[in-house]
C-alpha cells in the first residue's frame, strides 16, 4: 500500500510523518520504514526532540508542519523504570501528554506506541483491546497513563500496543541469547513468561496500514503464535546452530530482576485481522531472517 492509495474510509493525503524516539528499537525501524515510502518524513531522536519539552515540541510542529506524529519515545527498560519512577513518569506519561496537547493545537494525527505490559498477565486467554488494563510494574503503569493522556485529549489518535519486540538497531532478548551462546556462557530463560514476539518491521507496516485506513483508538499489532521465553530462546539456539537443550528453564525469581513481570500477555490481533485480513507474519520466519543478518 502506498501513499496515494487507501481503503474505503481511509486517507489519500500524502503522509508527512514526524517520528519521535527514532534512536530506539521501534523508533529507528519506524523511521527507516517511513523514510523509504514518504520523502517528507522527519525522524528525531530524544536528543534532537525531547517529548518532555512541550514548548520545543510546539515550536518544531510549527516549523515542520507534519500531518502525523508517530511517538515511539519511551523509557522501556522495565527495571530502570522500577528504580526511577520519576523518570518513567516524565517520559512515558508526561511526554505523551505534552505531545497530545501540542498536536491538538497543530491539528495533526498522533500515533502512540504502547505495550502488552499494561495487562497483569492473569488471563488464561489472549488480551483484546476491550480488556481492562491492570499493570503490575512502574513501566506498565506509566505506559498506560501515557495511552490515556493521548486518547483523552485526542479521541482520533491511534494507540498501537505491541509486545516482545526484536529487530535491528539495538540488542534485544534474541540478540543477548545469541551472544551468550557464542561466548559459551550459561543461558537461562523463564517458561512462565508468555507473549508474542514481534519484529519491528511488522510494527511499522501495521502502523502504516492503520494510518492509511483512517483508524483511531486502541489496536493490537503482534506476530503469532504466542510463545514462552524458554521456547523462544531455544528457537534462537536452534536457528543459530547451537544446542537448544543447553538453555536452562528457571522460574522468574531466579533472575533477580527488580521489577515484577506479568506472566501471560499475548495480545489478540483478531480486530486487526478482521479489518485487514491475515497480513501479520509469523515471528519464526522474522527471527530466522534477523539472526541470519547477525
Amino acid at each position: 500500500m502506498t501513499s496515494d492509495t487507501a481503503p474505503p474510509g481511509g486517507t489519500t493525503r500524502p503522509l508527512r510523518p514526524l517520528i519521535l524516539g527514532a534512536g530506539g528499537l521501534v523508533g529507528s525501524a519506524l523511521g527507516e520504514y517511513f523514510e523509504r515510502r514518504y520523502p517528507d518524513t522527519v525522524s528525531a531522536t530524544r536528543v534532537e526532540l525531547d517529548i518532555t519539552d512541550r514548548w520545543r515540541l510546539e515550536a518544531e510542529l510549527e516549523r515542520l508542519q507534519p500531518n502525523v506524529v508517530i511517538n515511539a519515545a519511551a523509557l522501556a527498560d522495565v527495571d530502570r523504570c522500577e528504580a526511577d519512577p520519576l523518570a518513567a513518569r516524565r517520559i512515558n506519561e508526561e511526554g505523551p501528554a505534552n505531545l497530545a496537547a501540542a498536536c491538538a493545537g497543530a491539528r495533526c494525527k498522533v500515533v502512540h506506541i504502547s505495550t502488552d505490559y499494561v495487562f497483569d498477565g492473569n488471563a488464561r486467554r489472549e488480551y483484546d483491546e476491550a480488556d481492562p488494563p491492570n499493570p503490575i510494574n512502574v513501566y506498565g503503569v506509566t505506559k498506560l497513563r501515557g495511552e490515556m493522556a493521548v486518547l483523552e485529549r485526542l479521541p482520533d489518535a491511534l494507540v498501537v500496543r505491541t509486545s516482545f519486540v526484536f529487530g535491528p538497531g539495538r540488542p534485544t532478548f534474541a540478540d543477548r541469547i545469541l551472544e551468550a551462546l557464542r561466548r559459551g556462557e550459561r543461558v537461562r530463560a523463564v517458561p512462565q513468561w508468555i507473549n508474542k514476539p514481534t519484529h519491528t518491521g511488522e510494527i511499522a507496516a501495521g502502523v502504516e496500514r492503520l494510518l492509511l485506513a483512517g483508524e483511531t483508538g486502541l489496536w493490537h499489532v503482534a506476530s503469532s503464535p504466542a510463545v514462552d521465553k524458554l521456547t523462544f530462546a531455544r528457537k534462537v539456539a536452534e536457528l543459530a546452530g547451537f544446542d537448544p537443550g543447553s538453555i536452562e528453564a528457571v522460574p522468574p525469581e531466579a533472575l533477580g530482576l527488580r521489577a515484577p513481570r506479568p506472566l501471560r500477555t499475548p495480545l489478540s490481533t483478531a480486530r486487526y485481522e478482521a479489518r485487514f485480513g491475515p497480513v501479520l507474519g509469523g515471528w519464526e520466519a522474522a527471527l530466522a531472517a534477523h539472526l541470519a543478518a547477525r
